[in-house]
């Protein structure tokens, strides 16, 4: 039997003899992979140091969390920062693989597949019409994932790469590179900061979490403020011109 690229590997067809058994190992191999990143939280620490940090984790799912958050949160309970960063990339990888191996299944889910399968159809014909756009999209979802963003940028980061029709081993290596590199950038710098310069690390969290919740919810009050006024100057007008119309 011919073996097959490592594209078949990354794209899902890991027994590609026995349909069943490539189901069930697409299924359980992120789960897998996270079980093993939780024994060896255990292995490296007590139980309530290692459930600390596995929430911590946790919490890397629910917005406004982010690796900007996570990492600088870890960094400040004292775990080293090479322990934060190797968890979330470790985290990301598993919800990669999940997503482009079991990408199919996500489509099926109710009123979700819906809008991704007509998200991705857009992002296809558009490639379709710009073909020398194809080759900035790999380094585009690199910038994607890289860049701090609210919540895992590998689940969001596996969609987009399916909108705009990247490989299955594309998306991986983009999801891949971006999340080591910008994991790694956040708790050196956060590190650094708190090594060389003394910073208090709980400072730099509260900064952060001020910008990614205080400064939205400001932009968002003033967005609704200016909408309001304008709504307001509109009905206004219109009743004035309504008391104009019954005085004629």
């Amino acid at each position: 039997m011919d073996i097959k690229p490592l594209g078949c590997y990354i794209s899902g067809g890991l027994i590609w003899f026995s349909p069943v058994i490539n189901r069930v190992l697409r299924l359980t191999i992120p789960f897998l992979l996270t079980g093993v990143l939780i024994g060896v939280l255990f292995w490296l620490y007590d139980d309530t140091t290692a459930l600390q940090l596995g929430g911590l984790l946790l919490l890397y799912f629910v917005p406004p969390a982010g690796k900007e958050s996570i990492i600088p949160a870890g960094i400040a309970l004292g775990f080293p920062f090479q322990i934060m960063c190797l968890s979330i990339f470790w985290v990301d990888i598993a919800c990669c693989l999940f997503m482009i191996w079991n990408f199919e299944l996500i489509c099926n889910v109710p009123y979700l597949g819906n809008i991704i399968r007509y998200l991705i159809r857009k992002g296809e014909l558009y490639l379709g019409k710009h073909r020398w756009l194809e080759q900035l999209y790999f380094i585009g979802l690199i910038f994607f994932v890289f860049f701090p963003l609210q919540g895992t940028g590998s689940v969001s980061g596996s969609v987009i790469g399916k909108m705009i029709g990247l490989k299955s081993i594309e998306i991986f290596a983009a999801i891949a590179i971006g999340s080591f590199l910008s994991s790694f950038l956040i708790g050196y710098s956060v590190y650094a900061l708190h090594e060389y310069l003394d910073v208090n690390v709980w400072y730099v969290l509260i900064a952060v979490m001020f910008i990614i919740i205080i400064l939205p919810l400001l932009s968002y009050g003033f967005y609704k403020t200016k909408t309001g006024s304008k709504v307001c100057s509109w009905i206004s007008g219109c009743v004035h011109k309504c008391r104009q119309s019954f005085n004629k």
